[in-house]
């Protein structure tokens, strides 16, 4: 009877260490039931092999996270971000380019050329550091990765490099240096740098500089990547059950060349859109593609006037 209990708590033992030498050593999974022992935030790159897993609101230092990884690279830095507003983190890029190392970064085109993302993207390409923006062939499509890949290690998951994901939202932020992970990472951002080189980030300045000029919705299906001002007047604002805002300009959106959008997100911002109905209005920004016909996607009020 004793040899039995031994043997039991023995292997109840050896199944809570393997457990925690899971998640502790870069392994995947936990037998059910058992809590992992994720190792606590240290504003360092884990051990070699290893895994650690961050939720933003436990210490609020998911910056100083990415800024440590970015300070320990020796030789390249490859990263992709959607919104980008953090003069710390630049910072540390420009740094780590000045020693000698390699930056090169992706950001989406559209977050890039906002008044509160610009200043950034400047700073960066100032310094020499290639930033370039996606480039759809259907002119629809967004840049929507959150990583940073290094020579050692890589973090990635749903953090935003801005104040808000840092202090303020739910995220996560996970952080490896398994070699595997990270060159199947560094594949990827490779892979999209390589294909969007020839389409560098623009400051907010040169982006308007660009533009092709006011345009008739009707007009508007010829120039999907393009970025203008679309004028027609405004039929209907409809609010989906999802949120979503949709601008129409004809009686019947099934057929309409064009629309504006507005996704739920953003629809805090814009205030009695419905003061905009019956007038002749203009939407600026990219025209893109979505189920054959053309759209701007809104995401600030600066972009619709009458």
């Amino acid at each position: 009877m004793k040899s039995k209990l031994t043997r039991a708590v023995g292997a109840l033992v050896l199944v809570l260490a393997a457990g925690t030498i899971g998640y502790s050593a870069g392994g995947v999974g936990a037998p059910r039931g058992v809590t992992p022992n994720i190792p606590s935030v240290t504003v360092t790159a884990p051990p070699p092999g290893s895994i650690r897993i961050i939720y933003s609101l436990d210490k609020k230092q998911n910056d100083k996270e990415i800024i440590a990884l970015i300070d320990a690279a020796k030789t390249r830095i490859y990263f992709a971000i959607y919104t980008f507003t953090l003069r710390s983190i630049a910072d540390a890029l420009v740094a780590a380019k000045e020693r000698g190392v390699e930056v090169r970064g992706l950001v989406d085109s559209g977050q890039s050329v906002e008044n509160f993302s610009a200043p950034i993207i400047k700073i960066l390409t100032d310094a020499g550091i290639s930033v370039v923006t996606e480039k759809h062939a259907s002119g629809n499509g967004i840049m929507h990765i959150k990583a940073i890949v290094t020579d050692s290690a890589y973090a990635l998951g749903s953090y935003n490099w801005t104040g808000s994901a840092t202090t303020e939202n739910d995220e996560i932020l996970e952080i490896g240096t398994d070699e595997i992970l990270r060159q199947t990472y560094e594949n990827i951002l490779k892979k999209l740098l390589d294909a969007y080189a020839g389409n560098p980030a623009l400051s907010l300045e040169k982006a308007e500089s660009v533009s092709i000029g006011t345009i008739n919705y009707t007009d508007a299906p010829a120039h999907i990547g393009e970025t203008a001002s679309v004028r027609g007047t405004l039929v209907d604002a409809y609010t989906s059950k999802s949120g979503t805002i949709f601008l129409d300009f004809c009686k019947s959106y099934k057929t309409c060349p064009f629309s504006g959008v507005i996704f739920a997100d953003d629809a805090k911002k814009f205030n009695n859109l419905q003061s905009y109905v019956g007038f002749p209005v203009t939407l600026t920004g990219k025209i893109s593609s979505y189920q054959n016909k053309a759209e701007i996607v809104l995401s600030d009020p600066s972009q619709i006037s009458k």
